[in-house]
């Protein structure tokens, strides 16, 4: 929507968050005529004077209020869109989607630009919402996309990638199904298809027809702890200052990216060494007693809990924390792959998914507590001097905490505490 068609227009506001502050920021800058309603939990009724309804990410595209809305001709859009239709440069736009990884990804590619002498911003789910790059004079935008983002896309990005597809946030879309569909509908929309070919079910759904492929033996991979562009070696592996093989296979995404940019991929490997991860996402927070504690509070699925364990494991004992708010994920791959672990692995749970990992797991050292501080100090006692403790809870946070930040914040805290 353009920003000629909000003038004199009542346009409500559906989030009072980072997303929905910046959109009304944009509209008071973009716009001389209207009226903004700031639209919230208790006051969703006020939807029906409006001419224009733009929604935060967090809002469900499925939510009734929405479905009326636009069933009465109220328009509904978001801040995304906006930056969509009205952004006042020709930037490359190269979006970034996927259940897990994007944000690393993201950031990496935005670093590695930056190095590389690029004038880029980083936006979207990472950054500033994209609506406040809209008149951004940089030449590549690069923007990390939720699949809250992704469901009513409405723009064509110039390089869309896709990370992989696993169950996730059955409470926003309705149903996995639903879910994957909407992470597509960014991808399908690009003008460059950038797709995981070591992805299952992204082989399994997404359009083929004229899509590149990382982590494919024809293109950007990974070959005996080297990076690789088909038969030619880039740089090791080593250089990234990541841990765990799917950040390794992310990075060939980045590297593919910088591929079509048509830059040396050989230029990375300094950009690389040089980057910095963001913090709860494999992030070592402390020391005890030789005992090392690793913040994975990212991790909202069993899939990141396995792939943070398998990061870790240099053949030491390793106890897992895990638990949060039940999303209905099925935790029998999880659970294999403990007892695979054998007498290795120690597992802590909290509510409320824990037990049901506990049931998963059955047969490995486990216990249920109540709270972080329970978690750490029973996690400690249950690992030997050389081992690691890591918090990967393969669950959302929102049963305790207000967002995964929170909940690693607070296992900062408990090992700060425990060294005390």
């Amino acid at each position: 929507m353009l920003w000629q068609n909000l003038e004199n227009k009542v346009i409500g506001v559906w989030g009072q968050g980072k997303e929905g502050q910046a959109a009304i920021r944009a509209v008071k800058q973009h716009c001389s005529s209207y009226k903004i309603i700031e639209i919230n939990e208790d006051n969703t009724d006020e939807i029906e004077q409006c001419d224009v309804l733009i929604k935060s990410p967090g809002v469900s595209l499925y939510r009734q209020e929405i479905v009326q809305a636009k069933k009465k001709g109220i328009t509904v859009t978001s801040g995304s869109n906006l930056f969509f239709a009205n952004k006042s440069r020709d930037a490359l736009l190269i979006a970034i989607t996927g259940t897990k990884g994007k944000s690393t990804t993201s950031a990496l590619l935005y670093h590695t630009l930056k190095y590389l002498g690029k004038n880029a911003e980083l936006g979207g789910n990472i950054g500033l919402p994209l609506v406040e790059l809209v008149d951004s004079k940089a030449d590549v935008i690069v923007a990390e996309m939720s699949s809250y983002q992704c469901a009513d896309c409405e723009g064509s990005a110039d390089i869309g990638v896709l990370l992989n597809l696993y169950p996730e946030h059955l409470q926003w879309h309705g149903s996995h199904q639903q879910y994957w569909l909407d992470k597509l509908n960014m991808i399908n929309k690009a003008k460059r298809k950038l797709l995981n070919a070591d992805d299952e079910r992204t082989l399994l759904m997404a359009d083929k027809k004229a899509a590149e492929w990382f982590n494919d033996s024809q293109g950007v991979h990974i070959n005996d702890g080297c990076f690789y562009d088909g038969n030619e070696k880039i740089f090791s592996c080593q250089v990234l200052p990541l841990p765990g093989e799917h950040n390794a296979h992310n990075a060939c995404a980045v590297l593919s990216v910088v591929k079509l940019l048509g830059i040396s991929l050989k230029k990375c490997e300094e950009a690389f060494a040089s980057f910095q991860a963001l913090p709860h996402r494999l992030q070592k927070v402390g020391e005890f007693r030789g005992v090392e504690f690793v913040d994975d509070s990212i991790s909202t699925t069993p899939e990141t809990a396995i792939a943070a364990l398998k990061a870790l494991d240099k053949g030491q004992i390793m106890t897992l924390i895990a638990g949060g708010y039940d999303r209905g994920q099925d935790y029998a791959k999880l659970g294999e792959y403990l007892k695979s672990l054998g007498n290795r692995i120690r597992l802590v749970v909290l509510p409320d998914t824990g037990v049901r990992i506990m049931a998963a797991s059955d047969g490995v050292q486990s216990k249920a507590v109540h709270d972080m501080k329970e978690a750490v100090e029973t996690a400690f006692e249950y690992t030997k001097d050389g081992g690691v403790v890591v918090l990967s809870p393969a669950a959302p946070s929102y049963n305790c905490y207000k967002n995964f930040e929170e909940r690693g914040k607070d296992f900062g805290d408990c090992i700060k505490n425990l060294a005390k």
